[in-house]
């Protein structure tokens, strides 16, 4: 059966019909049902049986092109609804099904997050039982002369995939399957256009740049339907797999002349391909060369795990970014580019930031050329950067050959008395920004000429240098550049907390 079935026809509540029954309706038709919102593509969704939750996380417990049955239970506030909608969207649901007894009608919050997710929302009168909706749904699609999962090879194809989900089969077994039903190639794209299940011929990865860009700028418009994009070998839809952020979302791609009634298939698939999603294997460790790759905001923490999936790498996140240690490519900078940059059109106001370490760097050296990279990212422009680590041709180039632990202890020796005054540190990075010009470092710091000569004095005694004499200036320079080189953090670019480098 499919979602629209559930609708009662105008004889609804008839005299002789069985409980919830519709006379002369579809056999899956609720009398009382009423629907809230749904487009004419979504009311065309298979529906394959019933889940019953009430907890505000419940996707585990919500089957693929299943009709969801909630009372509201888990509705404290009126945010609650997107994140349980959400989550519905994403398991694979056809549609939702909202108890009015708690609360008198179906919130409005309830209804505006079901149209943003693109689910079918149907309200349940106080005095409709739920098991009476689900044992319509029961007798509708079980096997038989009464069933109307009988008779149409879509809907025992679609059978068929749900019970390869349920036992585990893998993604592109299933994928193949409909499209040895369908007669079409089937193929499966990651968010960021990695081919998951490549289909008979893999695309190029021009064509995955065009496939995921434009399928991304449709649903970002609120187009209806699915976009269609040229490619080599002829016309695809392209068709998205909801996600609660837009930047995670998948993508399904058949050719745009597959047959109408595979669409209940296909919806079917897109559940598939949410589950796999969320299950998907962990890659391999990296063994020998590695580099470092750091991305700003936890949330850029499934893009970059996405785009470095088919990479062995392991992947840390924190509250201020992600931390990956990859196997050292030569290409993948450029990889981790093409891919990133096909998330653009579903970042909203987002920037993706990424620094990438020299490959062949040890763990520590490794992520502080992540950051001195991350630094760069942030100074540049565009939505999506993904910048290297590079030799600067500076004295730090030949420096960084040096362990970290003893490029620390040298900027101790010289800076040390002074490292907990704040003031006299800033003062001293300005004098030496400025040449040593009393004048021009006063200038810069909005300092009477004599305050900052008072301060260069007090720096002189404390740091035992002259910072006239060319080889105690050099010192307390290089001593500057390391200190900021190893203290630059995921939240700060190099310069020590917020101020320009050396």
């Amino acid at each position: 059966m499919r979602v629209h079935d559930l609708l009662p026809g105008p004889g609804a509540g008839g005299d002789g019909a069985a409980p919830g029954a519709v006379p002369g309706a579809a056999p899956g038709a609720v009398a009382g049902l009423r629907m809230l919102g749904g487009d004419p593509a979504a009311l065309q969704r298979p529906v394959t049986g019933t889940s019953t939750v009430d907890l505000l996380d419940p996707g585990r417990y919500v089957g693929v092109a299943h009709l969801v049955l909630t009372g509201l239970v888990w509705r404290r506030e009126p945010g609650d609804s997107e994140r349980f909608v959400a989550a519905v969207a994403e398991a694979g649901a056809s549609a939702l099904a909202v108890g009015e007894g708690l609360l008198g009608e179906v919130p409005e919050d309830v209804v505006t997050a079901a149209r943003r997710h693109g689910l079918p929302l149907f309200a349940v009168p106080a005095d409709l039982p739920f098991h009476e909706v689900s044992a319509r749904v029961a007798a509708a699609t079980a096997p038989g002369p009464g069933g109307a999962g009988t008779g149409a090879g879509t809907d025992e194809a679609v059978q068929r995939l749900l019970r390869g989900l349920a036992e585990g089969r893998p993604l592109a077994e299933q994928a193949g399957d409909v499209a040895a039903h369908l007669g079409r190639p089937v193929r499966v794209l990651s968010a960021t256009g990695r081919q998951v299940v490549p289909g008979p011929v893999p695309l190029s990865e021009d064509e995955a740049d065009d496939a995921v860009l434009r399928g991304a700028r449709a649903a970002a418009g609120g187009g209806a339907g699915p976009a269609v994009v040229r490619l080599a070998g002829g016309a695809v839809q392209v068709r998205a797999v909801g996600a609660e952020d837009p930047a995670e979302r998948w993508w399904v791609l058949v050719d745009a002349g597959a047959p109408p009634e595979g669409v209940a298939l296909l919806d079917a698939l897109a559940g598939a391909v949410a589950v796999h999603r969320r299950t998907a294997e962990v890659p391999p460790a990296p063994r020998g060369r590695v580099v470092a790759v750091l991305a700003d905001g936890a949330w850029s923490a499934r893009a970059l795990a996405d785009a470095l999936a088919d990479v062995p790498h392991r992947l840390q996140v924190t509250a201020g970014g992600a931390t990956a240690l990859a196997a050292a490519r030569g290409d993948l900078v450029p990889l981790l580019r093409r891919r990133l940059a096909r998330l653009v059109p579903s970042l909203g106001q987002r920037r993706l930031l990424c620094g990438v370490s020299r490959p062949g760097e040890g763990g520590e050296e490794a992520v502080a050329g992540a950051r001195r990279a991350l630094g760069a990212a942030r100074a540049a422009t565009g939505r999506v950067v993904v910048a290297e680590d590079a030799d600067t041709g500076t004295v730090l180039d030949l420096l960084r050959a040096v362990p970290a632990g003893e490029r620390a202890g040298f900027a101790r020796t010289v800076l040390g008395p002074v490292l907990p005054d704040a003031e006299l540190l800033g003062t001293l990075r300005a004098h030496l920004r400025h040449g040593c010009s009393p004048t021009r470092t006063a200038q810069a710091l909005h300092l009477h000429q004599n305050t900052v000569r008072y301060r260069v004095g007090r720096l002189e005694g404390l740091l035992g240098r002259d910072l006239r004499d060319v080889a105690d200036l050099a010192d307390v320079h290089v001593a500057l550049r390391l200190l900021d080189d190893l203290d630059a953090g995921p939240g700060e670019p190099p310069g020590g907390h917020g101020r320009p480098a050396q």
